[in-house]
């Protein structure tokens, strides 16, 4: 190569791809899984598609007059042409379809700049002193991520396909540290049968209204930051933050609704008490989301900033279900969420504890016990969950917490729930006797394992 040539580029292709976000947004969502900033060669096309993930994280539309604003902010809206450039890239691509094909061509020319720095590198490796081996293993280290760079083009690796050695190495290394990230409810039998919940992992809780299971998740996200001192991430759907608020503080005081109320009203010595015992009893460590209809994209981003602002997320709540954003009728809705739950929960390599609430026929159910199929949703809730505890009271009133799905372990066991219900205070589970009234009386159960119709 001549020492004048340009490095390899596509300046074309690269406007195209910009143009075909500023055409429409939602292709940014596919761009990002294909190419990245550094993927550009001009300095102010990298600077113009950080602009757009910065309004994509905002949850900003991105259009001529938000870009522009964006990079006005950021000082960088005339160096990179100012309004009239972008309205050029907003004209430049005649259809937004084919922008995988556009990252393609800026990704290739990416990857034949990167072969020729790294073939510079060896030139001067080849005429210098350094270990033979070292220099040849950092060379073949180089040449199969380059590779791997294009590989993954649409989504997909080599790199993704393991030998038993590395899954070996993966899991001994998840081990070692599984003590940290695992997420446990801190309930002495609960976790000895369950394990509690590895990052990767969903544990579904479900319950009729009224059911505690929302109390039974924030106590577990409290217990969970105070004894691992990270970050746990709570989305709340249903309560806004201020009723969040109030029961964190009746679970960390013992205080019932009303006087927490009246403490916080008079703003008085007690109320700092309260407020000192949240700090000490975790809630430092718990951090609350109550933005409405979320859906499975928002959820990932926040856990990205927040992951980005505050350090490691530990483990994430989700409440409820029912309430996240997803195309489709009920029954696809569920399927749509609950795998993306899943994917979700590997992605980010993190525990997933979200609620659900039980079906009609569940909730008219007189047997005073819970089934796997009263989830509503039907059975792609039970898909999805490698854990799910079901909540329900027993014949006296107890409240009782079945283990419905095990991948660790058998299910069916039943656990007696020690609660203040009045402060929603999980204080203790233990082993459950059912009085024996209820077993001879209990009819057969025969339900179906699909809902009633919405």
């Amino acid at each position: 190569m001549q020492h004048n040539q340009l490095p390899p580029q596509n300046i074309e292709a690269e406007m195209s791809v910009l143009g075909a976000i500023l055409m429409e947004g939602d292709c940014l969502k596919k761009v990002t899984g294909l190419i990245d900033g550094g993927d550009f060669y001009r300095e102010s096309h990298r600077k113009i598609f950080h602009a757009m993930l910065q309004c994509q994280i905002t949850d900003t539309p991105i259009d001529l007059i938000t870009l522009s604003s964006t990079l006005k902010a950021s000082g960088n809206l005339l160096e990179v042409g100012g309004g009239a450039y972008l309205a050029v890239l907003s004209d430049y691509v005649p259809m937004s379809a084919n922008v995988g094909h556009y990252c393609k061509l800026v990704k290739e020319a990416a990857v034949r700049r990167k072969v020729i720095l790294m073939g510079q590198s060896m030139v001067a490796f080849g005429y210098g002193g350094d270990p033979l081996d070292e220099g040849l293993k950092d060379a073949k280290t180089g040449i199969v991520d380059l590779m791997g760079g294009m590989d993954s083009f649409g989504g997909v690796s080599v790199q993704d396909i393991t030998t038993v050695d590395q899954r070996a190495e993966r899991y001994i290394r998840q081990v070692k540290t599984l003590d940290k990230n695992r997420f446990v409810t801190s309930f002495y039998y609960l976790d000895s049968l369950i394990r509690g919940v590895a990052p990767g992992e969903v544990m579904t809780i479900i319950a009729e209204p009224g059911g505690f299971k929302t109390a039974f998740l924030q106590n577990l996200l409290q217990r969970g930051a105070k004894r691992t001192g990270l970050y746990h991430l709570f989305f709340s759907l249903e309560m806004p933050l201020e009723k969040v608020f109030e029961r964190e503080a009746q679970i960390s005081s013992g205080h019932v609704g009303r006087e927490v109320e009246k403490l916080y009203r008079e703003m008085g010595d007690e109320a700092e008490a309260v407020q000192a015992g949240l700090y000490a009893n975790g809630s430092k460590g718990l951090l609350v989301c109550d933005k409405p209809g979320l859906d499975i994209d928002k959820i990932r981003r926040y856990i990205e900033l927040a992951g980005t602002k505050f350090g490691k997320v530990n483990a994430i709540g989700i409440d409820y279900l029912g309430l996240m954003a997803a195309p489709g009728k009920l029954f696809e809705r569920m399927e749509f969420i609950c795998r993306g739950i899943k994917n979700l929960a590997k992605e980010m390599n993190v525990p997933i504890i979200m609620l659900c609430q039980i079906n009609r026929e569940g909730a008219k159910n007189n047997t005073h016990d819970i089934l796997i199929t009263d989830a509503k949703g039907g059975g792609d809730i039970e898909a999805g969950a490698d854990i799910m505890l079901g909540f329900y009271h027993d014949a006296e009133k107890t409240l009782v917490c079945k283990i419905l799905k095990n991948r660790n372990g058998a299910n069916g066991m039943k656990l007696e729930v020690k609660i203040n219900k009045e402060a929603f205070q999980f204080q203790d589970m233990v082993p459950y006797q059912e009085p024996e009234l209820v077993k001879k009386c209990r009819p057969a159960v025969n339900r179906k394992k699909t809902e009633l119709p919405e």
